[in-house]
């Protein structure tokens, strides 16, 4: 007697259907796995930007009292300038890009320092101060980050004064 081994529609069906599935799977894996590459290269890039932004309005927020935050030139450079005292001295932290990097000095009211004398924060392309007017408070800060990308935010100061540019 002899058997034959012969396939049904419904096997080879089931078959297609599951190689179909698997193939589906397989797709959808390889386009989020895409997607989640995209996004973290984005993510990335803008590190530096989001970082550098958000560091200089936590100081900003930190010092903002009544004419205590200016922009000023620090040895040709446009610097952001925040005035304290503490135990009956003024103090100035100055931020500023000097040499690829932001900068920040803490230090006395009127002590001069070189420009290199800055500790470094973060790595960027650029930073750019500038008051939008002389009457509203209104710091724009542009930051470019190392892979070409740019931010910009504008924030405003309690102070009356706060935000000019002081020569």
């Amino acid at each position: 007697m002899k058997k034959s081994h012969s396939y049904s529609v419904d096997t080879v069906f089931v078959l297609v259907l599951f190689c179909v599935f698997a193939a589906t799977i397989l797709f959808v894996l390889m386009s989020g796995a895409n997607v989640y590459k995209d996004t973290a290269k984005i993510m990335q890039e803008r590190y530096e930007e989001r970082t550098c932004l958000s560091y200089i309005s936590a100081k900003i927020k930190h010092y903002d009292n009544e004419d205590s935050v200016y922009l000023t030139d620090f040895n040709g450079v446009t610097a952001l300038a925040m005035d304290e005292e503490i135990n009956g001295s003024k103090y100035n932290t100055l931020i500023y890009y000097y040499d690829g990097h932001v900068k920040e000095l803490f230090c006395e009211k009127g002590v001069k320092f070189s420009i290199e004398s800055g500790t470094n924060i973060i790595e960027v392309k650029n930073l750019q101060f500038a008051k939008l007017d002389t009457d509203s408070g209104l710091i724009k800060i542009k930051c470019t980050g190392n892979s070409g990308g740019s931010s910009t935010l504008t924030i405003g100061t309690k102070s009356e004064n706060g935000g000019a540019l002081n020569e």
